[in-house]
């Protein structure tokens, strides 16, 4: 099943109306027509279900018959990751954070960061197509740090955890932390935290948490954590 995206600005009560990428996608790929079912989310968690009532050359307008709402669920996950340096791995990283249910993802500049300057629309449009892609009705809004610190700052209320290459130990966070309301995951980047980021962090609470005996690349580190809390 395809399912397709429009803002909440986009959506009245009864009626929908797509446009720009989404609506070419809709009526010229995908060539739905008048009268058709389709299937819509607004990225906040709104599911909705209606038919095609007019294609123009810009939009494609749809009357509302259901909606129903997703729920986000618990423990509300943020990635806050060290930015990569190689653009594909630093995309696959927030491509499954989505499919993998983060709700916020921050990059940030850590001591160990080789590249300051990250795409953040081509980052959207990746996280977009990786919501829709595994039907999900929640698009996570990505920002950007200048460091640690900063990324901390903005989740006061959090638990932090930090993955750790020297921490040896078994894989396995979901029970311990299944009750929290939210989660800080922290990867570092290409060659990991360094020692003063780990003190911060741990500084602020944050607990060192193994992701097994071998040591991972960044975006599989990301993987693993989220892939914990799957739901």
């Amino acid at each position: 099943m395809n399912i397709f995206y429009a803002p909440p600005e986009q959506i009245s009560v009864e009626e929908i109306e797509l446009v720009e990428q989404e609506a070419h996608h809709a009526s010229r790929v995908l060539r739905y027509s008048e009268g058709e079912i389709i299937t819509v989310v607004d990225g906040q968690g709104g599911w909705y279900i209606g038919h095609i009532t007019r294609i123009t050359r810009s939009s494609v307008r749809i009357a509302i018959s259901e909606k129903r709402e997703a729920a986000q669920g618990l423990p509300r996950l943020v990635l806050g990751m060290g930015i990569i340096k190689q653009r594909d791995r630093q995309e696959f990283a927030v491509e499954k954070a989505v499919e993998l249910g983060a709700s916020q993802i921050v990059l940030f500049q850590s001591q160990h960061t080789e590249k300051n300057k990250v795409r953040t629309n081509r980052l959207e449009l990746i996280a977009l197509s990786a919501m829709k892609q595994s039907m999900r009705a929640w698009l996570p809004d990505i920002e950007v740090a200048s460091s640690l610190e900063e990324c901390l700052d903005l989740f006061p209320d959090h638990r932090l955890l930090i993955a750790h290459e020297k921490l040896d130990g078994e894989v396995g966070i979901k029970n311990e932390y299944a009750g929290e309301t939210g989660l800080v995951l922290l990867v570092g980047p290409e060659g990991g935290f360094s020692e003063e980021e780990v003190e911060l962090a741990a500084s602020r609470g944050a607990e060192r948490v193994s992701l097994g005996s071998y040591r991972l690349r960044a975006e599989t580190a990301a993987v693993t954590m989220l892939s914990q809390f799957l739901r």
